[in-house]
């Protein structure tokens, strides 16, 4: 990775570009670009894992890489797809991770689409968690599905920096005070909630939301300036290759930013500066159609992805285990309990393996007629289903797990179907129940 490189300067003499700052600057970027992005991946997850390791279990640590993973491919691929260039990919300790790349043409839609292919994956795939989970009780699928469905909801919601909040920054990118104001906002909240939660984490985000709005600020200026002089880039590197050109950004930047140049130059801050600056003035902002479109889809999504995830979320599964002494012998039953309520419950082994009958619960949290079997973890016997009207109205047959028949009441009669005649989704569903099991109780993973 480039390393900052200083030289004595001072503010009343002229910076040689031609013999001395392009070719520094040339030069970080060049060597940026080499560093590749899975270089910078594998470094970072593992200053994230480290940094995280000391407070969290380290199962959740790896199921947060996971999600983050995620999270942060589904932004990768949206740039890879609309050809975006030095794409990379990297965690931040204690905060996250980000995705960076750069595109020739930058479009209002194009970045729009960046920023919603993070969450909107995640919630997705936060939604076939829990589906998962509902078939196989696992704990770890339970945490991966909280994790994937807060942390996208969460990046929906319309605060800079987060992704719903740089898809707003971006839709109003010339309309300079909306979005130094907007950035405010973003921070004042951060600042808000780290108070709330006596989290300086939360705060460190309000701070780097502070610098953004402030730092975007300036650099509006700039670029405004340098579009009314017809000055325009598809790249730093192009840039630099028009002297003149270069010679009004450095002249500004020298105004704006007196500190990069001296006492001494900062050739690593002047390079961030110029890219930031390209990265606005080569940016083509929304029509007000597209602008209505955009805003619409994002209101939509982030609509649906909220009430989802704090829907599912609200689940609370908890296994709650009781022991009860039965013909003389001690017994362990783990109750299940979600939205808050007991759902069933269930003996366990042993090996903390469910064994024998369970039974059901409705959301009254009154027993049900509803039965079920296990034996050392395998769904095992007759599994029966009963109506309002107190009668059964599904039965399955189990053997050691696997499903060998299903029968339905219609009619007054009942109509069985065999495993190999169900539909292919219900074979798949089975299926996943099947490679699942023995199910273990998970209990002790609910102990704080």
């Amino acid at each position: 990775m480039a390393v900052d490189q200083n030289m004595d300067s001072s503010p009343n003499v002229a910076v040689d570009l031609k013999n001395d700052l392009i070719p520094q600057l040339k030069s970080i970027g060049s060597n940026q670009s080499k560093f590749g992005s899975l270089g910078l991946l594998i470094v970072t997850v593992i200053l994230f894992f480290s940094a995280g390791i000391i407070s969290i279990k380290w199962q959740d640590i790896l199921i947060l890489i996971g999600v983050l993973f995620f999270h942060e491919l589904g932004h990768l691929a949206a740039m890879k797809l609309l050809k975006y260039n030095d794409v990379k990919m990297f965690f931040i300790p204690f905060v996250g991770a980000a995705v960076s790349g750069k595109n020739r043409n930058e479009t209002a839609a194009k970045s729009c689409i960046v920023s919603l292919m993070g969450p909107f994956p995640g919630i997705i795939a936060g939604i076939a968690l829990y589906i998962l989970f509902t078939l196989t009780k696992n704990y770890y699928v339970f945490k991966a599905a909280q994790m994937m469905l807060l942390l996208n909801a969460l990046n929906f919601l319309p605060i800079m920096p987060l992704d719903g909040g740089r898809y707003i920054d971006v839709l109003f990118i010339n309309r300079k005070y909306f979005r130094f104001f907007f950035a405010l906002m973003g921070a004042a909240i951060f600042f808000l909630l780290a108070a709330l939660a006596k989290d300086i984490i939360i705060g460190l985000l309000g701070v780097v939301t502070l610098y953004i709005a402030f730092a975007n600020f300036k650099l509006h200026g700039i670029s405004n300036d340098l579009k009314s002089e017809g000055i325009t880039a598809a790249s730093v590197d192009e840039l630099m290759e028009n002297e003149s050109a270069m010679q009004v950004v450095v002249d500004k930047l020298k105004d704006r930013y007196p500190r990069l140049f001296t006492p001494k130059l900062i050739y690593q801050g002047i390079y961030n500066q110029l890219t930031a600056i390209v990265d606005t003035i080569k940016f083509v902002p929304a029509k007000v159609l597209s602008k209505i479109v955009l805003l619409a889809m994002y209101l939509v999504m982030v609509s649906v992805s909220v009430i989802a995830a704090f829907s599912l979320i609200a689940i609370n599964y908890r296994e709650v285990p009781r022991v009860e002494r039965i013909d003389g012998k001690q017994i362990v039953i783990v109750e299940r309990h979600t939205f808050g309520k007991k759902n069933n419950e269930c003996p366990i082994n042993d090996d903390l393996y469910y064994h024998g009958k369970g039974k059901v619960f409705g959301m009254n949290g009154l027993l049900s007629a509803d039965t079920f079997y296990y034996e050392n973890g395998y769904r095992t016997g007759e599994w029966i289903i009963f109506g309002n009207s107190g009668n059964p109205i599904e039965k399955r047959t189990y053997n050691r797990g696997q499903l060998l028949s299903l029968s339905k009441l219609e009619g007054g009669n009942w109509k069985t179907t065999a495993y190999k005649d169900l539909s292919f989704l219900r074979r798949c569903a089975e299926d996943i129940q099947q490679l699942s099991q023995p199910f273990k109780s998970n209990h002790r993973q609910f102990v704080n």
